[in-house]
């Protein structure tokens, strides 16, 4: 568990799992949004991680990233994914895994933020309507980019994120 603090008096801690099962349902889908995101819920991520849709055998491999506030609740999550491949993702990148093959770099593994097998935009930095957006994003990006660097990932890719998503990850 890696801990995030931000100036002031929130203080966050942040963690990766291996598995979505970790979070009680309801406190996952309370970041959802409104109106709920179907794609993103706690019960559809659970279902592909139990039922084999993800896991090694598809280069799906979870690592969501959650961050709870000082008191224990959970305020934020990201759903992410350790890849070896770029299948499922419905955004082929194996000119990029070409070019790093030839300058002598691994492309593989990398991070994805998505819904596996899901080309539908959404939430990707799931946050408690009632937390600071800001403050929580923080935390969460400081998690991924440890994350990445535990996991030895050559980029963290966001995909399908909604313009709200889109716009926080850009003016970081």
């Amino acid at each position: 568990m890696s801990k995030t603090t931000r100036p002031g008096p929130v203080s966050y801690r942040t963690a990766t799992l291996d598995g979505i099962a970790g979070v009680p349902a309801p406190d996952w889908n309370r970041l959802t949004g409104e109106p709920p995101d179907p794609a993103i819920r706690h019960e559809f991520l659970l279902a592909m991680e139990r039922n084999g849709c993800v896991g090694e055998q598809f280069g799906w491999l979870p690592r969501h990233i959650v961050c709870h506030d000082a008191d224990g609740r959970l305020v934020g999550a990201a759903p992410c994914y350790l890849k070896d491949n770029s299948y499922g993702e419905f955004v082929f990148d194996w000119s990029w895994a070409d070019a790093y093959q030839r300058n002598g770099r691994a492309y593989y593994p990398k991070l994805v933020s998505a819904v596996p097998y899901t080309p539908v935009n959404g939430n990707r930095l799931l946050v408690h309507p009632a937390a600071d957006r800001s403050a929580v994003i923080d935390a969460l990006l400081a998690e991924a980019g440890r994350l990445s660097a535990r996991e030895g990932s050559s980029s963290h890719h966001w995909l399908f994120t909604t313009e709200q998503d889109t716009g926080d990850l850009v003016s970081r």
